[in-house]
């Protein structure tokens, strides 16, 4: 247990300093955030739900989650793509990564994408259902409130933290799911199957990545909780100026969590990855089969290229 902790520590860790020496990485989820934010504040504050029926209510929401969820997986199949690229030898190419997502990876993420999307959706239904009693008036649109909707500023209840851990948690899992597909050319099946095993035999490590990360986001959204506090407790009145820089810095901080969330299930699996080839060559030369924590972890920094 200890081991797979400290695992999760490196990966992390590991995971920030990629960012350090290319931060382009971010890229491909920034365009998910342009994409993202105009669709959220539209359907929060202009989108008329009244003239539409329940069932009608229902499948506008399954297809905008559809929609969140497809251009997310796009977007960390192409920093995948960016990866590969370095494992492999090559210079950094955001526009051949997105091309090769495009052509090669869309489809088999398509089975991924609709599993997620149904799963988000009744996650989101019972979240609602539960909290009927908890609904506010709609509020009208400020550059403070679209600060707020894009930061999910809400109040703390037990109930919405354990559905936004759950949704973290599944998101994860589908992360571990995608480099099958980017990295390895699987299938749905195979490619869900390897994610699932490299999770269940790296739960700890998981688990610390899981809270690691949750709390960088924590960190970085400092500033704007700052800001909203102040606003909301304290009646201090900030201009629209404040607002607008503040939600430009959301998007980075958002861009920046699920890139950590991405890099550190890509690094959990490149080093599983690079633990299987070990045990294929350890049962073919007859030794012991050695543990995860036996193979050195490998690096996107480094020389070697794991992913030739």
């Amino acid at each position: 247990m200890f081991k797979g902790i400290k695992s999760g520590w490196q990966l992390v860790r590991e995971s920030m300093k990629v960012f350090n020496h290319y931060p382009k990485f971010i890229v491909p989820l920034l365009i998910t955030w342009l994409i993202y934010a105009p669709m959220v504040l539209y359907l929060e504050y202009w989108f008329n739900w009244d003239v539409y029926s329940e069932a009608q209510i229902y499948l506008i929401v399954f297809s905008v989650i559809f929609i969140f969820a497809f251009i997310l997986s796009f977007s960390c199949s192409v920093l995948l793509e960016l990866i590969q690229q370095l494992e492999s030898g090559k210079q950094i190419n955001i526009k051949s990564a997105f091309w090769h997502t495009l052509r090669h990876n869309t489809l088999k993420m398509l089975p991924i994408i609709i599993v997620w999307t149904i799963i988000w959706f009744i996650l989101l239904i019972i979240q609602v259902l539960l909290s009927k009693d908890e609904r506010s008036e709609k509020k009208s649109y400020s550059s403070e409130n679209a600060a707020k909707t894009l930061a999910g500023y809400q109040g703390f209840t037990f109930s919405r933290a354990f559905f936004e851990a759950l949704e973290k948690g599944i998101r994860m899992i589908v992360f571990l799911i995608l480099p099958g597909i980017a990295w390895e050319n699987l299938n749905f099946w195979k490619s869900t199957k390897k994610g699932i095993a490299v999770f269940k035999s790296n739960l700890s490590a998981f688990v610390t990545g899981f809270l690691l990360t949750e709390f960088v986001w924590y960190l970085i959204m400092i500033p704007p909780i700052i800001l909203f506090f102040l606003s909301d407790e304290m009646g201090v009145s900030f201009s629209d100026k404040i607002w607008f820089i503040t939600s430009i810095y959301i998007a980075f901080a958002w861009s920046y969590s699920i890139y950590l969330e991405q890099m550190f299930a890509a690094e959990l699996y490149l080093w599983n990855h690079k633990w299987e080839k070990e045990v294929l060559k350890a049962q073919l030369e007859g030794r012991p089969i050695p543990l995860l924590n036996d193979i050195l972890k490998p690096s996107i920094l480094d020389e070697s290229h794991d992913l030739l």
